[in-house]
């Protein structure tokens, strides 16, 4: 009899019992610091990527006349990641509650090289023509 964990219900069972048991308000919102008269929460984005697969096999029968059958087949794998990245800060004061951004300066200047990089392909296509 096979493992169930080695099914492809058993690996997908498995990847989205821990995503439960990780997917927890807290993630997003940190610990409330209060500083003087305002009161500090982290805020953050939380992304789940999960993937699982499975097999199979078949028997066939044998060919040596003794009636026996041989199986070949298998399978399974899974996997995941969790990605925490964070957003801003919430303030929180007597007269206003605000989202105080965080900036991400490795995204800006990723997505700024990349712009640059697909419109110097583009120009270079563009004046062969």
């Amino acid at each position: 009899m096979q493992d169930s964990t080695w099914t492809g219900e058993g690996i997908v069972g498995s990847i989205l019992e821990r995503i439960r048991s990780t997917a927890r308000v807290d993630l997003v919102y940190g610990e409330e610091k209060r500083i003087g008269e305002k009161t500090i929460i982290p805020v953050a984005a939380v992304a789940y990527t999960f993937g699982g697969g499975a097999g199979g096999g078949t028997a066939t029968p044998s060919t040596n006349g003794h009636g026996e059958e041989s199986a070949i087949g298998g399978g399974g794998g899974g996997g995941g990641s969790v990605r925490v990245q964070p957003v801003g800060v919430l303030e929180i004061t007597e007269d206003e509650t605000r989202l105080v951004p965080v900036l991400d300066w490795s995204r800006i200047i990723t997505t700024a090289l990349t712009v640059v990089g697909v419109w110097l392909i583009f120009r270079a296509i563009f004046r062969r023509r």
